[in-house]
């Protein structure tokens, strides 16, 4: 990964075309839990609606 500068501004990224647009369906997908476990989103949250939020840590 290049190394900016920090005297220079960030390029400036477009983001309309990542990711499910709102209201869309997010794709079918299982994530482990804290627990290691994996859990299916469609299926735990069953019809009610639902935010998903990924957090990357800074710790790999």
């Amino acid at each position: 990964m290049p190394i900016i500068p920090t005297d220079q501004p960030l390029p400036e990224v477009d983001f309309d075309g990542v990711g499910p647009a709102v209201g869309e369906r997010f794709p079918d997908l299982e994530l482990p839990n804290q627990w290691g476990e994996l859990v299916d989103l469609h299926e735990r949250r069953s019809e009610r609606r639902g935010l998903v939020v990924i957090h990357r840590s800074a710790d790999w």
